[in-house]
This record gives structure tokens, C-alpha cells and sequence, in this order.
């Protein structure tokens, strides 16, 4: 397995997205506006061109803006309701009830509308904000993974949803919401955490499995859109496999999945945005923050920066439960305490 101090690792790998040197990680379409118009030379280039970061890259100095829970619950909520909501009015007013594929094609629509507002929203506060590490430019989709990386996107939006609509949802169900949505929410939550924390760290540690793991880490310094950077078996994984085995433990009711999968794909995509905001999730962050086991950017960033092979640390995606648990995790370099503006939240 290649090392962090293997010379090879280091001159192939491990390289500044200023670098002039080709490498892996080379993203030169995002240059060419033949590459990025629409009908231009790649459809796939189009994609990533309109939700890609365009503003300033420089370093930013002073203490760290927060994120606040509300504010998140404000842009993800209406967004993740809005189908449930017509889910409601369909079935209440017009005494129709979605059929399995209508379903389906509905709220994997809802999906994809809020895949891209959301990385047009964390574009803008990168902007604002900065973005951590900040005297490194984020790397971009490289050109050997444009079609991969946004074929990966819209299978997570279609085959989750599709997943759920065929083990959880019910045509004759009224769409309701009670006091236990946000516990079902946060325990749905920490077992998907779980079971990413096992095989994330198992494709660290064990010397076979790297191979499936080590494309998602060519990126050092990852933008939003880097979060489905993978390895095809690692991408069946990630939108297959741990959503089954976290609804095998703790089957919750359809549209309290909903709500908990939107919360964690905008979360996945939080951890890879490396915006200088102490941000962690509105789900989990409440109750794990007096636990000291709440997941902020710059532990997954701290992650790709430093996790090559079996030298990593911080697995989790959603929070930092079992890697304080089990003893995973990384000191913080920018988000500590005393940097942190606790007054000014956005």
C-alpha cells in the first residue's frame, strides 16, 4: 500500500492544484468555455460548470464564523417538505394516492432540484467565508472523472430514493410528521454514521480494500462536488450498502427517512465544501456537541488531507461519535475553541 511518505505517493498523488505538472487530480475543462457552455464539447463539463466554486481563492485570517442550526433547518427543510407537502395535498384534497413509481420520480426530482441549490448556497458562503487551509486552491473534478463523478450524483438521488420507496413506503399512508421524526431522524442518522465508520476505516486498514477507496482520496483539498469522487464499488457502497444495513437496524417510517437522508446528503456535501464556517449538523450536532462528538468541516478535511492508506483518522461523515469512541480521531488546527466567534452566526 502506498504511504504518505512513500516518494512515489507523494510526486503522483499528493501534488498542489497549482502544480503546472499533469496529474491525477488535473481539471483543465473548467478553463475551456468550449468545455462549459451548454452544447459545448462536454455535456459533463456543462454540469460541473454551472455548480462549480467561481469566486476568489485567497487565505482568510480571523476568528471562524458559525453556521447555526437554524439557518440550515431554514434552507434544508422547505426544500425536503415540499414533496411530502404535495404528497399530502394530493392525497387529502384530491383523494389521490401516489402510485410506487410516481413516488419514486417525485421525490427523486426533489432530490436533484436540491443537489444544486445546495451547491449553489455553499458556493456563496465559500465566498464569504473562505475556505479552510486557505492558502491551497480546492482541487475540482479532474477531467478523467467528469462523466463518473456526475453519473455518481444522480444515482445517489435516484437509487436512495428508489431504495425507500420500495421498502418503506406506503401508497395508502397520509404523509404525517410527529415528535418522533426527529428521533427517529438522529438515531437513522448515527447508524448510518456507524456502518460508513466500519467499512470507511476497514478501507483504510486493510491492505485489499484500499484499492476501492484510494481514487476518493487523489483530492487533498476537496469542493463539494468531490464528494462522490470513488471507486465504483466504494459509490455502490456508499448509496447501496450502508443505507440498507442502517435501515435493517432501525427500519423508520418513509417520510421520516426522507427528511433523515436529504439532512445526510447535505451533510456529505458539507464535509467535502471546506468552508471556513464551524459547521456541523442541525440532526446530530444538538445532542453530540456537549459530548464533544460533533462533526465539524475541518475534521473531514483534516481527513483528506492526512488520511493516505492506514494514516488516517476521523471516519465519520456525520459525526464524530465513533471516532471518539473508538479513538480515531485528529486534533483540530483552525477550529478550536478560542478561534471560533460564537456571536457571529450566519
Amino acid at each position: 500500500m502506498a504511504s504518505p511518505t512513500n516518494p512515489k505517493a507523494a510526486s503522483e498523488f499528493c501534488e498542489s492544484p497549482t502544480s503546472p505538472a499533469a496529474h491525477f487530480m488535473t481539471a483543465s475543462w473548467k478553463d475551456d468555455p468550449e468545455m462549459t457552455r451548454y452544447g459545448g464539447k462536454s455535456f459533463w463539463a456543462y454540469l460541473h460548470g454551472r455548480v462549480r466554486y467561481k469566486g476568489p481563492q485567497v487565505a482568510r485570517i480571523g476568528k471562524i464564523a458559525v453556521q447555526s442550526y437554524w439557518s440550515q433547518h431554514l434552507f434544508v427543510l422547505p426544500r425536503a417538505a415540499a414533496p411530502i407537502l404535495l404528497q399530502y395535498i394530493s392525497m387529502r384534497f384530491l383523494n389521490y394516492s401516489w402510485p410506487v413509481p410516481l413516488a419514486f420520480v417525485l421525490y427523486a426530482f426533489s432530490f436533484l432540484g436540491f443537489s444544486d441549490d445546495m451547491a449553489n448556497e455553499f458556493n456563496r458562503l465559500s465566498e464569504k467565508h473562505g475556505f479552510l487551509d486557505g492558502e491551497k486552491l480546492r482541487d475540482n473534478v479532474p477531467d478523467i472523472h467528469l462523466a463518473s463523478a456526475s453519473i455518481g450524483t444522480i444515482l445517489i438521488v435516484t437509487v436512495r430514493p428508489l431504495l425507500a420507496c420500495f421498502l418503506a413506503y406506503k401508497r395508502d399512508e397520509l404523509p404525517h410528521m410527529s415528535l418522533w421524526t426527529p428521533i427517529h431522524m438522529f438515531v437513522y442518522t448515527c447508524l448510518t454514521d456507524f456502518w460508513f465508520y466500519v467499512y470507511h476505516r476497514a478501507m483504510h486498514e486493510v491492505d485489499f480494500l484500499w484499492q476501492f477507496h484510494k481514487t476518493h482520496h487523489m483530492t487533498k483539498h476537496p469542493c463539494t462536488t468531490l464528494a462522490i469522487l470513488a471507486d465504483p464499488v466504494q459509490t455502490f457502497c456508499d448509496i447501496v450498502v450502508i443505507p440498507l444495513l442502517a435501515f435493517a437496524c432501525y427500519p423508520i417510517p418513509f417520510h421520516a427517512w426522507w427528511l433523515a437522508s436529504v439532512y445526510i446528503f447535505f451533510i456529505e456535501a458539507v464535509m467535502h465544501a471546506g468552508t471556513r464556517l464551524y459547521w456541523t449538523s442541525p440532526v446530530t450536532g444538538p445532542i453530540l456537541k456537549p459530548l464533544g462528538m460533533e462533526l465539524l468541516i475541518e475534521d473531514h478535511d483534516l481527513h483528506h488531507r492526512n488520511g493516505w492508506g492506514n494514516s488516517a483518522s476521523n471516519y465519520g461523515k456525520q459525526t464524530r461519535m465513533w471516532d471518539v469512541l473508538f479513538g480515531t480521531t485528529r486534533p483540530r488546527l483552525e477550529m478550536v475553541p478560542e478561534n471560533i466567534d460564537w456571536n457571529n452566526r450566519t
